[in-house]
């Protein structure tokens, strides 16, 4: 069944069409063909009467006849009687071609945007849709509900997190991951969930991983050393922290898991490129003279 949404949708559609077609309909029907024509009947007319003209001042000097001038004065009336009533110039006759035009866009323009509604939307897209979030706020409720008559629901304390960090409400995710963690010390010694917590308070403090963050980490690493999500962020925060080659080995320990010939893999593969650059620049200017060194003897 198609709600208020959907039938609101489709006479927007009907709307926007019918405002299309009488915007382009009058100057479909306008044919410029016209104009044209009437402009170049305007400029035979004034060719002959230039010839007009010159023939009457031929007679007055005396260089033709007055039957000359007759003849060709008829000649003239001949020819202009047959370029005004040319097909080519009759206004009627340009108008056809231009209104054949305009009925078939008049025509194919709705059926063009039917067809093409029908392909790639759908009307009860819009209800799917309207369902969708209505069901995800639905959840969200049930969730805090229960939550209120059951505060010691860790694991649905970490799913509230969890929903409350991908809507970006990083200080409510926080606490529900804190709740979380404290009503059970399963959920404590979890890798992923310290991961989680510690990118809500990343992200509310900014986007960095120092203080608590960090403490997370690798606290989650410690009770995880495989966990990608705690190799990815250990990573980063070695980074933040300038410890290149710290990130470099995190950061290649998460490529090892990683399948070749992914973005993933490739995105490591610059991370790593990079984070090695970085330490080699900061190594202090006697090791760089000694690497040169060995670059140089190397070379000879």
């Amino acid at each position: 069944m198609i709600s208020f949404a959907g039938y609101l949708f489709a006479g927007v559609a009907v709307l926007m069409v019918i405002l299309a077609l009488a915007w382009i309909g009058p100057r479909l029907f306008s044919a410029p063909g016209v104009r044209a024509g009437v402009d170049r009947e305007t400029t035979n007319l004034e060719v002959y009467r230039d010839e007009l003209a010159q023939l009457t001042v031929d007679y007055q000097c005396g260089r033709m006849s007055e039957e000359a001038l007759e003849e060709a004065r008829a000649e003239l009336n001949r020819r202009l009687l047959d370029d005004t009533s040319d097909d080519e110039t009759n206004p009627n006759r340009m108008r056809a071609p231009m209104r054949a035009v305009g009925i078939a866009v008049m025509l194919l323009v709705p059926l063009l945007a039917g067809g093409l509604y029908l392909n790639v939307g759908s009307i009860g897209s819009l209800d799917v849709a309207a369902n969708s979030e209505k069901t995800e706020q639905d959840y969200y409720r049930q969730l805090q509900q229960h939550l209120r008559h059951n505060p010691n629901d860790a694991r649905a304390w970490v799913m509230l997190g969890r929903y409350e960090l991908e809507a970006n409400h990083f200080r409510e995710a926080e606490k529900a991951f804190e709740a979380g963690i404290e009503a059970s010390p399963k959920v404590a010694n979890d890798a992923t969930v310290l991961c989680e917590l510690a990118e809500a308070i990343g992200m509310a403090q900014g986007g960095t991983f120092e203080g608590r963050p960090r403490e997370l980490v690798e606290k989650a690493l410690a009770l995880s050393p495989d966990n990608p999500r705690a190799l990815e962020m250990a990573g980063g925060a070695a980074f933040e922290a300038h410890d290149y080659a710290g990130a470099a080995t995190y950061w290649r320990a998460l490529r090892s898991q990683t399948p070749e010939n992914t973005q993933a893999y490739q995105l490591l593969g610059a991370a790593i490129a990079r984070a090695e650059a970085e330490a080699f620049m900061a190594q202090p200017e006697t090791d760089l003279s000694a690497a040169h060194a060995v670059v140089g003897d190397g070379m000879q």
